[in-house]
Formats: structure tokens, C-alpha cells, sequence
């Protein structure tokens, strides 16, 4: 079972649609929090782990939290439409309740604009319309399933109108995505064309956690709940107790988010992530606020074997080991060869809430003690939650 198929049972009477992208936001956001530590603690019991498992700790801003969000497009009799699920609705372009205020004023600004006869054949390149940033600044990405010169023309048009006309908005950019995937910013970029392009702004978006700025391209993920990142790097930093002597290995980096926030208390760091883009940002962050610290940051296919031959070796110090893959899990044999560094504390984040049930497994099947579950919902308004596991070896 998924983790979703545990709401109906804990809902009672509550009508929810599981295939809504905002399935729980009509909800008072108490009786959404009472669902979820109800669905959490069925999940579990079904999975059979017994840890001690901590309520849902709420975000700050349950609604208009989102900083990332995309409208899929489409016509239909003649009209375009900017919605979020499969098809569209009455509405020319889909209203959120859980996404930044200025995303819909881009959005309207952007149907408009491709509304426009002199703007049709970009318009119907377009896969999707994606909004990316922070709660200050925001960058559009258009996503086409085509690019030529006079698409690449009217894209700029339409990015720099909506520039200097939303204060908010600072950057426009073009992505290329010929195979018109479900997902949005395509795993595997298309080998032919140009797969991503600035249209007008500044290149890198911009992030403010532990009084660091981070830099990193639109391209790479970044967390989408800002308000919820000062209450989780508390509790991150509490459970995993650095000390100026810990090493800290940071798998699935991104762009050294969470490293680079600790980074005053830790002696080094190293860190992998897949994403070469994410890779260069996390060296350019760390070259920057840490100057005079060892922190090493690497391009990895993330698994088992290339762990092995990859991970540094242990020096003396403290190590402590933090994972925050992808929704869909680690690769096989990651976790055992995590576990068989002894560190002094492993912290693994679950983006997914299907995946915590087999990896919890995984660590008692191979002789670790799960010490808490301390769920996060960094997902308010949907059937999702963010776990942190802090976990030792026997």
C-alpha cells in the first residue's frame, strides 16, 4: 500500500480526491495535520517498524508556501489553457492556493501575452509554464517541445515584458524538452537541440538559509517550502550533533543546501549528487563561505559500488553520514554500504513516504537501531510528508 491509500480509511467521512494535486488543501489545516499523523502511523504498523515516532511538526505557512509550481499547456476549441492536472478545467489558467502569491500574477501575465496571434506558434511549442525561486524573487522557465529563431524571439518578448512588469519576477529562461514528457525539467535532456536557454535576468537563483546566500542554476532542484527550512535545520542540526572535529558526508548534495548551512560546525565535508549543474554550484557555494575548510564536493552516479570505491577514507574523525535522495529512493546497496561505515549517526531524509517502510528494513535488517521518525510537513495541502530518520549502528 501507499502512503496515500492510508487518508480514505483515517479521513472518515471527508470526500478526498487522491489524484488532485492539492488533494488535502480544502481542509482545516489541524484536521489535515490529525490525517496525516493518523496515515503515518498506519503506514508503519503495516510496514511493522516499531520506532518511536514523532506528530507531524507543522509548517509555518500552510497555504502559499509553494516556491516552485508549473502549469501543464494545452488548447482546446481554439483557447489556451494553463492547468494543472491531466486536463484542463473552465478556467483559462488554474488557480493554487499552496504556491507563492506572484506565481498566478506570472501565470495571467503569461496567458495573456500567448493568447496574442503574433505569440501562437510559440504558444503552442509550449509543454509547460514553470516558476521557480524563492518568495522574493522568481524565475519563469518555458518548457517547449520545439525551438527555432522566431520561437526563441517571441519567448524573450513575452519574458522580458513580464520582467519589467512584475517586480517579483527577475528571469526568463527556455527549456527544451522535444519529447513532451509528463515530467517538467526532463531527467534525460534531449540529445539534440538546446536544452536550456536564458532568456534575459540573472543567471542563478538565490537562497538564504544560516545567514549564507547560495547561488544555483534554475535547472537544479531546490527545496520548495522555504518556510519550513529554518525549523528543519534545527532539528537536523540537533539529532545529528556536529562538533568541529565531525566529517560529514553529504549524499545527494544538491547544491550543498544542507552542508553548507552547517558548514561553521563541522571540520569537512563530502559530498555527491548526480546533477553536474547542482555538483558546480555546491564547489562555488563552498569556495565562497568556506575558504578555509576541506569540503569536497562530486559528480556521482550514486550506488553501492561506486560508494565503495569512492566514499574517502576514515581518518579519525567523527563521521556522520546525511542522505536526502529523490523521491523515488536510493539506489540498491546504498544503504548497506552506508551502514557498513559505522558512523556515529546516519540521518536520512525521505522526500517520498513510500520509501521509508523498505529502507527502515534495510537499516534493522542489517543491525541498526532507528533512535526517532520525526516527520516534517513540507508538503501542506498534500498527501505527502518529509521524514527525517535518525539512525545508529547497534
Amino acid at each position: 500500500m501507499s502512503f496515500a491509500d492510508f487518508f480514505p480509511e483515517s479521513a472518515g467521512n471527508i470526500d478526498i480526491n487522491r489524484f488532485s494535486p492539492e488533494s488535502l488543501a480544502f481542509l482545516d489545516y489541524k484536521q489535515e495535520l490529525e490525517l496525516k499523523n493518523n496515515a503515518l502511523k498506519a503506514l508503519l504498523a503495516e510496514g511493522r517498524i516499531k520506532a518511536p515516532l514523532l506528530p507531524v511538526v507543522p509548517s509555518p505557512m500552510p497555504r502559499n508556501y509553494r516556491t516552485t509550481g508549473k502549469r501543464r499547456v494545452s488548447y482546446a476549441n481554439g483557447k489556451l489553457f494553463f492547468h494543472m492536472g491531466k486536463s484542463h478545467g473552465k478556467a483559462p489558467v488554474a488557480k493554487s492556493v499552496l504556491e507563492a502569491p506572484a506565481h498566478q500574477e506570472i501565470y495571467d501575465f503569461c496567458h495573456r501575452k500567448f493568447s496574442l496571434p503574433r505569440h501562437k506558434a510559440a504558444a503552442t511549442a509550449l509543454n509547460y509554464i514553470i516558476i521557480r525561486g524563492s518568495y522574493t524573487e522568481h524565475a519563469v522557465i518555458f518548457n517547449v517541445k520545439r525551438l527555432n529563431g522566431d520561437i526563441v524571439r517571441s519567448l524573450r518578448s513575452v519574458a522580458e515584458e513580464a520582467v519589467e512588469n512584475i517586480p517579483a519576477l527577475r528571469s526568463g529562461f527556455a527549456y527544451l524538452d522535444e519529447s513532451s514528457s509528463d515530467y517538467y525539467l526532463e531527467a534525460e535532456r534531449p540529445e539534440k537541440g538546446v536544452a536550456f536557454k536564458k532568456l534575459c535576468g540573472p543567471e542563478f537563483l538565490a537562497l538564504k538559509i544560516n545567514g549564507k546566500k547560495l547561488l544555483y542554476p534554475a535547472t537544479v532542484f531546490s527545496q520548495i517550502n522555504e518556510s519550513i527550512l529554518p525549523v528543519f535545520l534545527q532539528e537536523l542540526e540537533k539529532y545529528l550533533a556536529p562538533e568541529n572535529t565531525t566529517a560529514l558526508i553529504d549524499l545527494y548534495c544538491g547544491y550543498g543546501l544542507w552542508s553548507l548551512a552547517l558548514s561553521d560546525k563541522v571540520a569537512s565535508v563530502w559530498g555527491a549528487e548526480l546533477s553536474g549543474d547542482a555538483i558546480r554550484a555546491a564547489k562555488s557555494n563552498a569556495a565562497f563561505h568556506c575558504k578555509d575548510k576541506e569540503f569536497h564536493y562530486e559528480t556521482l552516479s550514486i550506488t553501492g559500488d561506486v560508494l565503495k570505491g569512492k566514499l574517502p577514507p576514515q581518518k579519525g574523525k567523527k563521521e556522520r553520514i546525511l542522505l536526502d535522495p529523490p523521491r523515488k529512493g536510493c539506489m540498491p546497496g546504498v544503504l548497506e554500504t552506508v551502514i557498513s561505515r559505522r558512523p556515529g549517526k546516519i540521518l536520512h531524509m525521505f522526500c517520498g513516504a513510500d520509501e521509508i517502510v523498505p529502507a527502515l528494513q534495510i537499516y534493522l535488517a542489517n543491525g541498526c537501531n532507528i533512535e526517532k521518525l520525526i516527520p516534517f510537513d513540507f508538503f501542506p495541502g498534500s498527501m505527502n510528508v518529509e521524514m527525517l530518520a535518525v539512525i545508529s549502528k547497534k
